[in-house]
């Protein structure tokens, strides 16, 4: 009947169906109705009750029509399960709404509204000028000033050209495209580290040596290291902290005019002395000490002038591997700073010497 229809089964004329056979068939399709309205009856309650847990499942509509269908077959002949695997459709997932919000509708609502912003012109930003660069920073801030002035003139000529008639801006020197490149009105290849060495190298040579501050300068040449030593000279009062600088390089200054005087002094002592190596005599007077000893002084002396002051590693090495001293284990043994003060109380003994000379002499 569940295949064919009531009418066909009734008007066949080979039929061999009996009245008991209708009625076991109505029986077993009312039974199977009965089981069929208990399931749905489970399944709508759990439906309802959003329980979706192992032993509940959803199915599709089509696979509903198609159980309740095989409900009056033989169940012993249909796989129910591996059917339902095929004809299985994925439930579409909830999509979880964010919270209302009634700032954020309203924040939409005034931004569809509202009219648009007519744009700004974009200004060009003020690019960083260091001090020790010595840029024109006036000249340079006018011309900003001057660019800024056009551009917004500009602007409001575009804005307003229909309606308003602006005066046509004068030609201006643009910010940017002569001082900054120029490197005749400011040094901008220069950075801090550059200055930094600069600086050191001063402190260590003097502002006038130009060529020994230009040996520490990577990447620069000595005719832009004499440029830049001559504007420093000129202008470096306009660095921010240029009182502490300009004392550490006096400082330094101070010793390199002392090393040229004991220099001096040194050589003046030797130049009365044919052979000084084997003839230099120190008036010791009541400085001598008892541990170094007349022939360790007079190679100290001369060592120090052809090493030069402060050359004191290099004097070490010369006491170490000299043949004079290959057994004199308390002076191969002397450190640098020991060395250099056993070296400063002899040049003031020449310098003593020296002036003494002098007074005779005139």
């Amino acid at each position: 009947m569940v295949r064919f229809g009531a009418e066909m089964v009734f008007s066949s004329k080979d039929s061999t169906i009996t009245d008991e056979d209708i009625d076991r068939i109505i029986a077993k399709g009312e039974e199977a109705t009965a089981e069929l309205d208990a399931k749905m009856k489970k399944f709508t309650e759990d439906a309802i009750k959003f329980k979706m847990d192992e032993s509940t499942f959803y199915y599709p509509l089509h696979i509903m029509c198609l159980f309740s269908v095989l409900l009056l077959k033989d169940e012993n002949k249909f796989d129910f399960k591996k059917i339902v695997s095929e004809n299985w459709i994925e439930p579409p997932k909830r999509e979880r709404k964010r919270n209302y919000s009634e700032s954020e509708y309203f924040k939409q609502t005034m931004r569809q509204g509202a009219p648009s912003r007519p744009k700004e012109p974009q200004i060009p930003r003020m690019p960083q000028l260091h001090d020790f660069q010595f840029f024109n920073t006036q000249r340079l801030s006018e011309l900003y000033e001057k660019e800024v002035h056009y551009l917004m003139q500009t602007h409001q000529k575009n804005q307003l050209k229909d309606s308003i008639d602006v005066d046509e801006p004068k030609a201006v020197d643009l910010f940017g495209l002569i001082l900054i490149v120029d490197e005749s009105q400011g040094f901008s290849s220069w950075s801090r580290r550059d200055f930094n060495t600069f600086i050191r190298a001063c402190e260590k040579y003097g502002r006038n040596d130009v060529k020994s501050i230009a040996s520490e300068m990577e990447g620069k040449t000595e005719e832009e290291v004499e440029r830049y030593a001559k504007v420093f000279k000129e202008r470096y009062k306009e660095l921010n902290d240029y009182d502490r600088i300009i004392k550490n390089i006096e400082r330094g200054e101070a010793r390199i005019s002392r090393k040229d005087e004991i220099m001096k002094a040194i050589g003046k002592k030797l130049d009365r002395y044919k052979n000084p190596w084997l003839e230099l005599k120190i008036q010791y007077g009541q400085n001598k000490g008892k541990l170094y000893n007349e022939e360790c002084d007079r190679f100290m002396i001369c060592m120090v002038h052809k090493l030069g002051y402060g050359n004191w590693d290099e004097l070490k090495a010369a006491f170490r591997t000299s043949p004079l001293f290959r057994f004199d284990w308390f002076v191969k043994s002397r450190t640098t700073q020991e060395l250099a003060r056993r070296c400063d109380t002899l040049i003031r003994l020449v310098e003593k010497e020296n002036q003494e000379f002098d007074e005779r002499e005139r």
